[in-house]
């Protein structure tokens, strides 16, 4: 921030410095200007550039095995650093016993993910039966060679219903296991958005497999309200409630079944957990919502997952971080989420991961909209972030320590990222790790001659004299451009 203010202040001045000099050179008094707003200028930056690593408020030594040659190694960044470390990590900064400072590179760690995806298995359906107590029976054969199922999925296009199937597998048609007694299809997105019409099946080696699908027909109600003209009494009209029932019956358009593959996916972050005691859970009974405040210690994060002792709802929660607003503290919404938890006979399901952009925070706040229903208990929660790491070139003999803790540095310019790139595809660095943090006792006192220009008051110091000599400037200019008016007057 100070650099880009500097930067601006100079282009500002420069048309008013080269106009006033010129006129300041030749006359008594010149130099001396221009040496002051000179040091005016430079006076912070020389602030700026003045700290050492004795500045640094933490120090933590580097443990590996030792290297034989020049070797990239890594270092996880952990909890310690993240709550000390500037945004940007542009004060971390790695020295050797020597006290000499190397480059260093801090990246995100990329691992590959491994996915399970669903491969079709190809079937044909060998019967179709109506059975007794409103069931139907298909039977299925799988036609690919050596194929197994490990599942299958209905498909139909109806909305609103819940019904049971039972799965049984054979390897000759003819004599029949049970696999799934009892697995529920539902489509409740008439309520919420829920819609589960998988079957999973344990592990067989079945080739025919017969599907018993329950309650096929079944009533819905069809609630409508109606008014109707009361012939005496004092009140005008009364409402009449009317239920009709609708019969539907189950309509399955195809079953799929498939396979499950585990596949390699695609370079991405890894990432980790950090658990998140720390928080507080306030209630606020006029605005209907459940606050929960969350120390987080400035750990990057972008996800949360609670962990909610209740089940069988279905709320908004928000994701609050702490802002600004008109000179006063607020909070402002960065991410917002329905939380899902269903447990019901034969199916649960529970969503309870608020997913948001990396963000570095002390703190953050939750907001639970409970409307009418009870609150909902708070017993865990769990913050998710990448990984971040050090990374660095090691030579044999040497020995490294990282500091951190010193946010008024400037960014380093090292050429280490442009050495690393070619290799970085297919690098593995040796995995060394941090030792305990040790605090630099005496970081706040001065440790070289020069310390003193670190301070703030200097630095408010250098600009208000910055201002003076601007000032002063503008008044010679314009003294001089209104002697030059009246010289250049008729009869001047």
């Amino acid at each position: 921030m100070k650099s880009n203010l500097l930067d601006r202040g100079a282009g500002l001045l420069r048309p008013f410095v080269s106009r006033g000099t010129q006129e300041a050179q030749s006359r008594p008094g010149g130099t001396p200007l221009r040496a002051a707003l000179l040091l005016a200028l430079l006076a912070p930056a020389l602030a700026l550039a003045a700290l050492t690593a004795e500045s640094f408020r933490w120090s933590r030594p580097v443990e590996g095995a030792a290297v034989a040659q020049t070797t990239v190694v890594a270092a996880p960044l952990d909890a310690a650093v993240f709550a000390s470390v500037a945004d940007d990590f542009r004060d971390l900064r790695l020295l050797t016993e020597a006290g000499v400072e190397i480059p260093r590179a801090v990246e995100k760690r990329r691992a590959v993910r491994q996915h399970t995806v669903q491969r079709p298995v190809a079937s044909q359906l060998v019967a179709l039966r109506e059975l007794p107590d409103n069931r139907i029976e298909a039977e299925f054969a799988l036609t690919a060679t050596n194929a197994v199922a490990d599942g299958f999925s209905v498909a139909t296009a109806q909305r609103d219903f819940q019904h049971n199937v039972k799965a049984e597998g054979s390897s000759d048609g003819a004599t029949w296991t049970m696999l799934v007694a009892e697995a529920p299809l539902l489509d409740y997105t008439r309520y919420m958005d829920l819609r589960h019409l998988d079957v999973k099946l344990p592990p067989n080696a079945c080739r025919h497999f017969k599907l018993t699908i329950s309650n096929v027909t079944a009533e819905q109600t069809q609630p409508f309200t109606h008014l109707m003209q009361q012939t005496g009494g004092r009140d005008g009209h009364m409402e009449q409630r009317s239920v009709d029932l609708r019969k539907q019956t189950f309509r399955v358009e195809r079953v799929n079944f498939w396979r499950t593959e585990t596949v390699d996916g695609a370079a991405e972050e890894a990432r980790r957990d950090w658990p998140l005691p720390d928080f507080k859970v306030e209630r606020d009974a006029k605005a209907h919502t459940t606050l929960v405040t969350i120390q987080t210690g400035r750990l990057p994060l972008n996800r949360l997952t609670l962990g909610l002792a209740e089940h069988n709802f279905s709320r908004t929660l928000e994701l609050q971080v702490p802002t600004v607003r008109n000179g006063l503290d607020a909070w402002a919404t960065v991410a917002s989420v329905r939380l899902l938890s269903i447990a019901l006979p034969g199916f649960s399901k529970r969503e309870l991961v608020i997913d948001f952009g990396e963000r570095r925070d002390e703190c953050v706040r939750l907001v639970l909209h409970d409307g009418d229903n009870p609150p909902l208990t708070v017993q865990t929660i769990t913050g998710s972030g990448p990984v971040w790491r050090a990374l660095w070139l090691a030579e044999p003999g040497r020995s490294y320590r990282l500091l951190y803790g010193a946010e008024q540095l400037l960014a380093p310019n090292y050429d280490l990222e442009s050495v690393l790139a070619p290799a970085r595809r297919g690098l593995t660095p040796a995995s060394w790790q941090l030792g305990a943090p040790v605090e630099n006792k005496n970081y706040k006192v001065t440790g070289t001659p020069f310390n003193w220009l670190n301070s703030s008051w200097l630095f408010g110091g250098a600009i208000a004299l910055m201002v003076l000599v601007l000032g002063a400037l503008l008044f010679r200019i314009a003294k001089t451009a209104a002697k030059h008016i009246d010289e250049n007057k008729p009869g001047g």
